[in-house]
C-alpha cells in the first residue's frame, strides 16, 4: 500500500494479488482533510481502480494512482 498526498486528499494505493497467478487488482481509498474536525474522511472507499488485473504491482499502484488523481481534478470526491 502507498499513501499519497495531493492537496487536502490522501490517496491509498492498494494492489491485491488475484488468486491462481501473478496477476495484481488495483483499488483506490481517498480521504479528504475535513478543516472542521481537524482529521480526514473518507469520501471514496476501495474502490476497483481498473476492469482488468495487472502483471505487476507496480503498474497496479500506477492504474491506482491514475484514477484517484483524476477524480480528484474532475472534481468527482
Amino acid at each position: 500500500m502507498q499513501i499519497e498526498t495531493i492537496g487536502k486528499y490522501q490517496l491509498h494505493l492498494v494492489a491485491h494479488e488475484v488468486a491462481g497467478g501473478q496477476r495484481w487488482d488495483p483499488f483506490i481509498t481517498i480521504m479528504k482533510f475535513d478543516d472542521a474536525k481537524g482529521d480526514f474522511r473518507c469520501v471514496v472507499e476501495k474502490r476497483h481502480a481498473a476492469k482488468e488485473a495487472f502483471d505487476t504491482y507496480e503498474k497496479a499502484i500506477e492504474a491506482a494512482r491514475l484514477v484517484g488523481t483524476m477524480m480528484i481534478e474532475k472534481g468527482e470526491v
